[in-house]
């Protein structure tokens, strides 16, 4: 029987505690007061002095019990993250990173959830993959870290307000926009791998006051990529045609951002950006050469309208319109016993080894007649939300939100393109109490329409309750659910069939913390223990067969089904921030948690890329005169398990656990110029050189030699294997920005 990773590591939080580890967002300062109710921007974090301000919806969700992270620009800044996985692998509390971050693709997952379930938003637009034909298109690949003003982090079901596959956090990204003034920002960076980089933004008035005003931005990132994969994971046939390769990734952006403001009371935002990436996904068993290319338009359009003090509209609506292009090539096999003749060397080759030839995989992954074909989605939404405060007795958040994706791949592809539509109506009822001005109650209720003509009616509260001298409590739940995507349902290849009967995956929430928040002169402390507990139903998973090239067929066709079994996931956190006047910062954060099925053959057993606990946070050092910073990235992770391999009476044959590492990021900063508006940045990665792996994945031996030449069966232990995505090895990188 195993333990559990909460019991396990009570020992963890007892240190935290006695050193003082921090949440990554103190929201409600408390000054010597009893103010933790208080909602005042200016109160929201335990720093006296921010760079950017949080959002009205993030204000309101820490008010009413919920759990919000912020991560600043000014914490990007100093940590030199160069992609959102970076960013999110050490400066967001609870987040487990899937893929490897240098690969092109990746995804976040909250609380023992998985990327069904984490919602990932900036301004508004989901990026999320609706399951185009081909392959999955990983949207926060496309965004650029030095354009992001803040990230919130809301813990919890939060599909209230954002509607499906938020059921167990939502990451809000706020990027930086146009507001008047005139000014910019210019950075360049080169390191480790020949990476490359440029960025830069700037914005202006178009009149004299200020009330119509633009922004130009544009990134480029280019690198030739870490090793991920040990030579040894390779299928010796894959390996000879030249598959062990490094893995490049390209990113290119550009976007031009709008403001009108309107009058006082009423501006208008408008954002039109296109991001286009260059990465190969190759995996050691299979393709030698597996080139992909990501384009992705996006336009939105934010207006908010202040009728009165007590009456505040928000309005936002965006268009997106992802494709992918990607192809694979495989190792031709020798399958003449008699031999074959390699035609670049005109040497002889084994029967069951490498031809010498390449070939790509049909008209789906192929080159086509000249040229690639894509695959991807086309998205519209729009969200209509209204704020009523009734004086001294109610407040009332009111709306609507409807979203809309239909598949836009070429025709070739069998997945269709209806269209897919979810509307809903959401009512947040928040009453104010009489008798105890400074509790904070909400009680909410959404009811979606969804694309089957079915309804899904889900819930949420939430409560926080000042104490005293700086404490107080918070509790908040509700159910949230994620529909299936697009090739789940419709998919019809020869490997994959559809299951157009999938249900939504149901998901219950219920999280709690108890909290101290406290200013000592120069001195502020927060700490935060919390608990969650999540349950899922009906989650969507897909079957595995395998692929047998010796007989030119393949077996039973893969499809997708609900798991009956339910997904239990029982957590802890504790968080704590401590700044010590202007020098000082220590943000650390520690997650168990304990995520099983409650029947079946994997009853009991930790699910798999889930880790059971990890450390996270930064620990910076700032000079008296404010131009020198150094600071500490470490990222502390227990157990991850993964499962795969050959089924044995229905279980894999494979059970690894990747985790049990430590990771230390490093950069230092010197700021100089009248105003600290040069940066010069040294940044360290991994600055032990930790052998460690991302990810671990699964493959076989359909193009190995000695299955080819007949030697063991698909049946056999040979055929499947394990491998590790490596994290990235000791790597330095230098850059210089400046803003004006």
């Amino acid at each position: 029987m195993r333990s559990s990773p909460i019991r396990a590591h009570a020992k963890i939080i007892g240190v935290l505690l006695a050193t003082c580890a921090m949440p990554g967002f103190a929201m409600a300062a408390d000054t010597g007061k009893d103010n933790a109710a208080n909602t005042d921007v200016s109160a929201v974090l335990v720093n006296a002095k921010r760079a950017s301000t949080p959002t009205v919806t993030a204000v309101e969700a820490v008010k009413y019990g919920n759990a919000v992270q912020e991560v600043t620009a000014e914490q990007i800044r100093v940590s030199g993250a160069s992609n959102f996985a970076e960013l999110a692998q050490f400066l967001v509390k609870g987040v487990n990173i899937g893929y490897s971050p240098d690969e092109g693709e990746y995804t976040i997952r909250l609380d023992g959830g998985g990327d069904r379930d984490t919602l990932v938003i900036r301004d508004g637009v989901p990026l999320y993959d609706r399951g185009p034909a081909l392959e999955d298109i990983w949207s926060s690949t496309t965004l650029d870290p030095h354009m992001i003003e803040n990230v919130e982090v809301f813990r919890g079901g939060n599909s209230l307000f954002y509607g499906s596959n938020g059921g167990i956090g939502v990451v809000s990204i706020v990027s930086k926009k146009p507001d008047g003034t005139r000014k910019g920002d210019f950075g360049a960076s080169y390191g480790s791998f020949q990476s490359r980089e440029l960025w830069g933004n700037y914005s202006f008035p178009l009149d004299s006051e200020g009330k119509h005003s633009l922004m130009v931005y544009g990134s480029m990132q280019a690198t030739d990529g870490p090793r991920i994969y040990n030579p040894k994971a390779y299928v010796d046939n894959v390996f000879a045609a030249g598959g062990h390769q490094k893995f490049p990734l390209n990113r290119n952006e550009v976007g031009v951002k709008y403001l009108w403001q309107i009058n006082e009371t009423t501006k208008l935002r408008l954002n039109a950006e296109y991001t286009e990436s260059w990465f190969q996904d190759a995996f050691p068993d299979g393709e030698v050469h597996s080139p992909n290319t990501v384009r992705y338009p996006i336009a939105d359009l934010s207006l908010e309208k202040r009728w009165s003090p007590a009456f505040l509209t928000e309005v936002q609506a965006y268009y997106s319109n992802p494709h992918i292009w990607n192809s694979e090539v495989y190792p031709d096999i020798c399958k003449d016993k008699a031999g074959c003749t390699n035609p670049s060397t005109n040497k002889k080759v084994a029967y069951g080894d490498w031809s010498g030839k390449t070939y790509a995989n049909g008209a789906y992954r192929g080159f086509g007649d000249g040229s690639q074909y894509k695959a991807g989605f086309l998205e519209m939404g729009l969200t209509v939300r209204n704020t009523v405060d009734f004086g001294d007795y109610l407040q009332v958040v009111a709306g609507v939100q409807t979203v809309s994706y239909k598949d836009d791949s070429d025709p070739i592809y069998p997945v269709g393109d209806e269209t897919a539509t979810t509307t809903g109506v959401f009512l947040d009822a928040r009453p104010k109490l009489a008798f105890s001005p400074d509790t904070a109650i909400s009680l909410a209720v959404r009811t979606d329409v969804l694309p089957s003509s079915d309804s899904e009616t889900i819930w949420k509260f939430g409560v926080r309750q000042p104490l005293w001298a700086g404490s107080y409590v918070r509790a908040n739940g509700g159910t949230s659910y994620s529909l299936p995507r697009t090739t789940e349902l419709n998919n019809d290849t020869s490997t994959t069939k559809g299951n157009p009967d999938l249900q939504a995956e149901s998901t219950k929430t219920f999280n709690g913390a108890l909290g101290y928040q406290r200013q000592f002169n120069d001195v502020a402390v927060s700490v935060e223990l919390g608990a969650f507990k999540t349950e899922i139903t009906h989650r969507i998973q897909g079957t595995t067969d395998f692929r047998v090239p010796a007989e030119g067929a393949f077996g039973p066709r893969n499809t997708y089904f609900n798991n009956e079994a339910l997904t239990k996931i029982l957590g802890a956190t504790l968080d704590v921030d401590l700044a010590i006047g202007k020098a000082w910062k220590l943000n650390l954060g520690y997650t168990a948690q304990d995520a099983s099925l409650d029947s079946g053959l994997f009853k009991g057993e930790q699910i798999s890329e889930t880790p059971a606990w990890f450390i996270n946070g930064t620990l910076a050092w700032t000079s008296e005169d404010q131009r020198l910073n150094l600071t500490l990235l470490p990222r502390v992770q227990g157990s991850e398990w993964a499962s795969g391999g050959l089924s044995v009476a229905g279980r894999p044959s494979i059970r690894k656990d990747f985790g049990h590492y430590t990771v230390v990021n490093a950069s230092i900063n010197y700021f100089a110029g009248k105003d600290l508006q040069h940066q010069f940045q040294l940044r360290i990665v991994n600055l032990f050189d930790e052998k460690y792996a991302e990810r671990y994945g699964f493959g076989n031996q359909r193009f190995g030699s000695a299955f080819n030449r007949g030697e063991f069966k698909t049946t056999d232990p040979r055929y499947y294997y394990g491998y590790e995505f490596e994290g990235k090895p000791r790597a330095f990188y230098a850059s210089y920005s400046t803003r004006f």
